[in-house]
């Protein structure tokens, strides 16, 4: 029987990431996607003090921690190469990666290419193979996934994995990505790549803007896309990537409603699998 567990990202939880284990347990959340944080801000998690915390509150809630996200990559990309000055701080920084993950024991590491890390050319492609296969052999020496996050088409992610050729390389989906950036259907795209999806893969939903509306209530098909893991029985972590504390989503949560906003999405994604 397929196993679900539903978790959220750090940065969409509602106040962003403060007290997350504490804020996802009363929601009623499995686990936690974190994040390493940013340069500018020196990667907090990989803080000895904070790994602790986090270790601390997840074991005391029981709140588990599927991933580290490296969202810093989407501001200092690699798509333009290793040797420019953005491309040697995401090299640093997903060596750091893979050490905080290991300290952990957190099994995946998740690698973005959106905002200034979008692939839209194939050079950006070739450079985007150069940092998974380093990212991965770094990793693999200490039992670690990495995960892909891309809005290339479903075929192309497919060969990119056999021309990077790691065995430790999966692909991790995006309920809205896909419509959001090159306008694709995220269902067919979902048919094609879920034989090479990971265990974990993000839910969203929006109009104009990533995020920006609960699950359902946007134009990404989002229940139909419920219904494809559904079909094929899917195992593994659902996790929701809506920005409660932005706008316009943030709205709808005025007056300490946030939670109650992160509660109607939890529930949508139950209704789905019942």
């Amino acid at each position: 029987m397929a196993k679900l567990w539903i978790g959220c990202v750090a940065w969409g939880l509602p106040g962003g990431g403060y007290f997350a284990p504490e804020i996802a347990k009363k929601a009623g959340l499995d686990g936690i996607q974190l994040e390493l944080g940013s340069y500018q801000w020196g990667y907090p998690l990989a803080q000895k003090e904070v790994m602790e915390g986090y270790l601390e509150a997840g074991k005391r809630l029981n709140i588990q921690y599927p991933a580290i996200v490296l969202n810093d990559v989407m501001e200092h990309e690699f798509i333009h190469g290793k040797s420019t000055e953005h491309g040697k701080i995401a090299y640093d920084q997903m060596e750091l990666a893979v050490e905080t993950a290991a300290a952990m024991k957190v099994e995946k590491i998740m690698v973005p290419n959106f905002l200034e890390n979008l692939i839209t050319e194939e050079i950006h492609i070739e450079h985007t193979k150069e940092a998974l296969e380093f990212i991965c052999k770094k990793a693999e020496k200490k039992g670690i996934t990495i995960l892909t996050e891309n809005a290339l088409p479903w075929q192309r992610q497919v060969e990119l994995l056999g021309e990077i050729g790691c065995d430790n390389l999966k692909i991790h989906f995006d309920t809205q990505n896909f419509k959001f950036n090159f306008a694709m259907d995220q269902c067919d795209q979902l048919r094609g790549l879920l034989p090479y999806m990971d265990n974990q893969l993000h839910v969203k939903d929006g109009i104009g803007e990533p995020g920006g509306c609960l699950l359902g209530e946007g134009n990404t098909d989002f229940f139909a896309q419920m219904e494809i893991l559904r079909e094929n029985q899917f195992s593994g972590w659902i996790v929701i990537e809506n920005y409660y504390n932005l706008l316009p989503l943030r709205k709808q949560g005025a007056g300490g409603r946030a939670m109650h906003l992160l509660e109607r999405d939890i529930a949508a994604i139950k209704s789905c699998f019942s």
